[in-house]
Parts: C-alpha cells; structure tokens; sequence
C-alpha cells in the first residue's frame, strides 16, 4: 500500500497523505492565526515542534509497544477497514464542508492574550493529546503504515515520520509567515481548493484501505 523502496519515497507519500488533515481548520489554526501577529512566523514553528514531539511518542509506542498486537493479520485487516471509514469520513467532511464555503481560515481575534514562547510550544501537544481523531488515525491509519515500514526497516519508519510532520512544518509555518507580515495572500478561495483537493486524496486513500481490508478478511 505504501512505496517502501527508499526513505525518500516514503517521505513523499506521508506528506501528501498528511497534508489534507493539517489544512483542515482546528484548535492549531486558529492558534496560529490568532497568535501570529504578535509573534510573526516563530508561531507556527513552536506549535508544529510540541506537536512533533508528541507525535514522535506514538510512532515509538506504536512500532515498539503495540507491534505484536497490532501486527497479526486479523486485527491487520480490521484496522484497515476502520482506517478506511475514518479517512473516508475525513475526505468527505472536508469535501461537503468545502462545497458548501464552509471550510474557511478562522479570522484573528484581537482579544486574545498573546502566547509566551513555552505555551506555544505545550499548545502543539495539547491540541493533539485532546483529539479523539488524533488517537483514531495513529491507531488505524498510521499503524498499517508504521508496521509496514517496520518490516524493511527503522529508516523507512523514519521516512514514515518526518514525512508526517513536515506536512505540519510547512503548512503552519507558512500560515504563521503570511499572516505575520499582514498580507492576504491566503484567501479563502485560494484555502478551499487546497481543501478539496487534499480531500479527494484521502477519498482515495479510503476506498485503498477498505479494498485491502475486505480482501483480507474474505481470504
């Protein structure tokens, strides 16, 4: 399902894959956009290192602490239909959200306090740890890749990881740049045909997960 041949093929698929989930607006975005005109590009470069961090704890856990157990072909197969679903469900909610001009940059607040660097950095692991989706795609969707990747090797686990959180990296420090120097470039239009195309990769991406499931489980 996933290329394993090189650390930069991995790279490059993990990033396309995790692009589409950190466009879509949330607790980080609005951070960032609300923070970013007091501190200028440093913001979004605080938020993605917390959330690396973090990140980088569940890949661990994940290829070391839950191998055995999520590595047998049964729950293999099982996870792969929920991976699926959540995707499909991820790719959908996107698409609908952006079809109806509803997927939008949250606007600045003025009201809010300015971040010290330290917080910033917690906010990257706050947001995550108190996502139910963030548990829900590590455990299905990421773990079919991580045990993948495993079986060739720690540096194609590695592709696996910095190709996911460079996604985070670029996105938000591009965000953080950009409306930190107070220009417009990043219109809502110019935001949803981002959206929309990022989720109908993960449609993609979907429909490859519950293939694979259901060949699987039916043998």
């Amino acid at each position: 399902m996933m290329p394993t041949n090189s650390f930069i093929a991995v790279f490059f698929f993990s990033f396309s894959m995790a692009i589409g989930a950190v466009l879509t607006p949330g607790p980080v975005t609005t951070a960032i956009i609300s923070q970013s005109p007091r501190l200028g590009w440093i913001t979004g470069l605080l938020v993605s290192i917390g959330h690396a961090l973090i990140e980088l704890v569940i890949v661990v856990f994940i290829t070391l602490g839950l191998s055995n157990i999520l590595g047998a072909p049964s729950v293999q197969n099982v996870i792969a239909v929920l991976g699926g679903l959540l995707l499909l469900y991820m790719g959908g909610t996107m698409l609908i959200g952006a079809a109806k001009g509803e997927m939008v940059l949250p606007q600045e607040d003025g009201t809010k306090e300015k971040l010290s660097y330290g917080r910033l950095l917690t906010l990257g692991v706050v947001t995550s740890i108190s996502n139910p989706f963030w548990y829900a795609w590590w455990m299905t969707v990421a773990a079919v890749y991580l045990l993948e990747a495993k079986t060739v090797g720690w540096v194609i686990v590695a592709g696996f990881y910095f190709g996911h959180i460079s996604a985070d990296f670029v996105w938000n420090l591009l965000l953080s740049t950009v409306i930190g120097s107070g220009k417009k470039m990043m219109t809502n239009k110019v935001y949803t045909a981002l959206i929309s195309l990022c989720a109908g990769y993960l449609i993609f991406l979907a429909f490859r997960f519950l293939v694979a499931g259901y060949q699987g489980i039916a043998g």
